[in-house]
């Protein structure tokens, strides 16, 4: 069912928008997926990473002590995906843009003030561990 509305998403041009996913034909709801014709599960699967940079998670580094920790807040939860639903992307970010290490601690405030820690080992997601123990943001 196309509405006959474009989308105005970069890289989307000239798609319509969709009650159903273009991808698998499953119903959408989310104003986003209707928006842009896609699911958030097809979204996720896609393999075509350039295209679908603006569903990434989305944050800001609000503290950096280089090789001690990195503090970010989750700024995409209302556009695209969270920083705890895509912590290996934000980890890789943090790799390249900001040269992290190994010994970086991250900790992130989420879209509902809490405060946590993402556990890495190089640019692999161990865990979550909750809080900031021993580090004063």
């Amino acid at each position: 069912m196309i509405t006959g509305k474009k989308c105005g998403v970069r890289g989307l041009e000239g798609t319509m928008a969709s009650n159903h996913c273009r991808i698998c034909g499953r119903a959408l709801k989310n104003p986003t997926s209707v928006k842009i014709g896609i699911g958030p599960i097809c979204r996720a699967k896609d393999n075509k990473q350039g295209e679908f940079d603006f569903m990434k998670a989305k944050f800001t580094v609000e503290k950096h002590e280089s090789g001690v920790f990195i503090f970010i807040r989750d700024i995409g939860h209302d556009t695209g995906r969270t920083v705890t639903n895509d912590a290996e992307y934000v980890i890789e970010k943090l790799y390249e843009e900001y040269g992290i290490t190994d010994g970086t601690r991250i900790f992130y405030e989420d879209s509902e003030g809490s405060i946590d820690e993402i556990v890495h080992s190089g640019k692999q997601f161990i865990k979550f561990l909750p809080g900031h123990k021993g580090v004063d943001l």
